[in-house]
């Protein structure tokens, strides 16, 4: 092998090692891109998740003649219709008229007494208000309108929910035998065998101002005395 042949093969060789090594240089950014991809969708996801726990609701079907959104664990659905676009302009795309707001409720009546209280409280509330489409009456106020069904939903679910730990662990702590919800009513009996008492309170609840209040219905005394 002549040097001319011997300095072609060194070149040759410069250049394979040459590749290899940009390569290996491109593997390496690829991973590590790789790598901070998989670590931002981890992290996207652990955001969404959060956000999951925070929204009281859920979008269940969007097309462009309306949108489905569900609230209370797929109890409560929130159906929009749009009128049909006669429009070709950017604006009449992106800005849909209302042609519809409707609430459909569907809670199993085995439920718990809690749950079935939130439903009336919040049903009561929907049918209380008139007038939905005239009130948002686009699109462009559907996010206005998913808040403050938001608000009157999660503040009747936080009931729900304090009544649900009171019926759990009311016991230990207040003193209730038993407590039952009826409708919009929370009957609760209260009994002691040490301070021998027991006494009956009815509450009645409300939304007021997008609030939920409770209100003595009616009081029996049973045992001993509670003054």
């Amino acid at each position: 092998m002549n040097s001319f042949s011997v300095i072609c093969l060194k070149m040759r060789l410069i250049y394979f090692f040459r590749q290899i090594s940009e390569l290996v240089l491109e593997n390496e950014k690829k991973s590590k891109d790789l790598n901070r991809l998989k670590s931002e969708a981890k992290d996207l996801q652990s955001r969404n998740d959060v956000l999951d726990m925070i929204n009281e609701w859920r979008l269940e079907e969007n097309k462009d003649t309306g949108s489905v959104y569900t609230f209370l664990y797929k109890t409560m659905f929130l159906r929009l219709v749009y009128e049909k676009n006669t429009g070709d302009d950017a604006k009449s795309r992106s800005e849909k008229k209302m042609a519809n707001i409707s609430f459909e409720f569907n809670l199993d009546e085995k439920s718990y007494c809690h749950a079935r209280l939130v439903h009336k409280l919040v049903s009561g509330y929907v049918e209380g208000e008139s007038c939905w489409v005239e009130k948002y009456p686009t699109s462009q106020h559907v996010p206005q309108l998913l808040r403050e069904v938001s608000l009157v939903v999660g503040r009747c679910r936080l009931v729900g929910e304090e009544i649900r730990l009171l019926k759990t662990w009311g016991s230990l702590r207040f003193d209730i035998l038993d407590l039952s919800c009826s409708e919009t009513q929370v009957h609760i009996v209260f009994s002691s065998l040490r301070k021998f008492t027991k006494f009956e309170v009815i509450f009645e609840a409300a939304l007021t101002n997008q609030s939920c209040v409770f209100h003595v219905q009616s009081f029996k005394n049973v045992i001993g005395s509670t003054t």
